[in-house]
């Protein structure tokens, strides 16, 4: 059964904001129910109905306002639970309408508009700032000005769809300070620091560009050197600071489809370069916990060897069995999949050799350098998940695809030897 709805006062006797506010709010909880019995909301009736309960010419303004208090608040909500705009984003595409995508980022756009930046980190802001793309309004107020009733209509339903979303969002661990908390902002400003990374983004997008396997691998051996590097010199600066510096945590969406073997690709950067990841299927996204420079890193290499992995996996093409039924599917899976180990096994053996080369240059001993640091991030990941239990292995079921994928991972030297020339 729904629940049951606020009686209605005297509605008329109350002032506009107020009438709007009960409105909305009766609107709200009519289309509530998580008993699995009940229809699905139908969410334009909803709206066509708080549209027509009044024809003042401020009613669709006062409208905007009680949706903008409601807003604030399950945003609000949402982000003490630990979430984000980008997984909140992630959330309302895998289940909702683009219309409700759509109205969930001028939601959370206007809700993050009132902190000044000094109490936003630099995360929360890159964030709100990629709402904008979704949403050219910052809230429903400058969202619904000037439009016509149906086009009213029309967001009034995404906005209430958006909400029924936002709601429902369990508990997550909190990767970031709330806004409106006075941040440090830490940033990546270090001018040597951007430098590297202006190094690794030219070699791996190198990489994606180039139609040769064997080219995009030396790219990105290369890349996986310098990243390798840059993090076994922060962790020999760190270490001489005093106190050091703390592991940190950030999420990443995956992507439909082949979430799982995805994950798997990313898991493997991730401990290939110090960090830990834990994927929940569910919330679509991975946390990655680690140092500061390693996560951006990983980050990167991740972008990059998606796309390299997906251009591999497309030029593959399509597959079906003895009986012509299509399985492409299970063939790209099981591509993917394998490219996600074999990749692993090859940015182990690179950063392992970089750690040796390092070791000969600087005559430090970097193996209890770099298990403090596994250490700490080790405890970090407790710390955020306490009760975390290991998942299943993922399984490979198409052997075609498996050796497919192993060889777009092991076509090329991951050690560079003679300059590369582009064909």
């Amino acid at each position: 059964m729904r629940a049951a709805t606020v009686p209605p006062p005297d509605l008329h006797a109350l002032p506009l904001d107020a009438r709007a506010r009960h409105a909305v709010l009766g609107a709200l909880q009519e289309t509530d129910c998580d008993c699995g019995g009940c229809e699905p909301p139908d969410w334009v009736d909803t709206a066509s109905g708080l549209e027509g309960l009044s024809g003042e010419p401020d009613w669709p303004a006062a409208l905007a306002r009680a949706f903008t208090q409601f807003g604030d608040d399950a945003i609000d909500h949402a982000w003490r639970r630990g979430w984000m705009p980008q997984e909140a984003v992630g959330a309302l595409r895998r289940s909702r309408s683009t219309e409700a995508v759509r109205a969930g980022a001028i939601l959370m756009r206007g809700q993050l508009a009132r902190y000044p930046e000094t109490h936003l980190s630099d995360r929360w802001i890159a964030q709100r700032e990629a709402l904008a793309e979704l949403a050219p309004f910052a809230g429903l107020a400058a969202a619904s000005a000037g439009l016509g009733r149906w086009d009213r209509i029309v967001l009034w339903a995404a906005a209430l769809e958006a909400l029924d979303e936002l709601d429902g969002f369990p508990d997550i661990p909190k990767v970031e300070p709330l806004p409106g908390s006075p941040v440090l902002v830490h940033g990546f400003t270090g001018s040597e620091s951007s430098k590297v990374y202006e190094r690794i983004r030219a070699l791996l997008a190198k990489a994606e560009s180039t139609d040769s396997d064997a080219e995009a691998e030396a790219f990105t051996a290369k890349a996986q050197q310098l990243i390798a590097r840059h993090s076994i010199n922060e962790a020999l600066l760190s270490r001489s600071e005093s106190g050091g510096r703390e592991p940190e945590a950030i999420r990443v969406l995956i992507e439909r489809p082949y979430e799982s073997s995805k994950s798997e690709l990313l898991a493997q950067i991730a401990h290939a370069n110090h960090c830990k990841s834990v994927h929940w299927p569910e919330g679509g996204f991975t946390t990655l916990i680690g140092d500061r420079g390693d996560l951006r890193s990983v980050e990167l290499l991740y972008n990059s060897l998606l796309v390299q992995a997906t251009a591999a996996m497309t030029r593959a093409g399509s597959r079906t069995d003895a009986s012509g039924r299509p399985r492409t599917r299970s063939f790209r899976q099981s591509f993917l999949a394998s490219f996600a180990f074999r990749i692993g096994e090859r940015l182990r053996e690179s950063a392992d050799d970089t750690a040796r080369e390092m070791t000969e240059e600087t005559g430090t001993d970097l193996v209890p350098v770099m298990r403090e640091r596994d250490e700490q991030v080790a405890a970090r990941t407790k710390a955020l998940f306490p009760r975390l239990k290991t998942g299943r292995s993922l399984r490979i079921s198409d052997y075609e695809g498996h050796v497919a994928g192993r060889a777009a991972a092991d076509a090329a030297r991951l050690t560079p030897g003679e300059p590369i020339t582009r064909r």
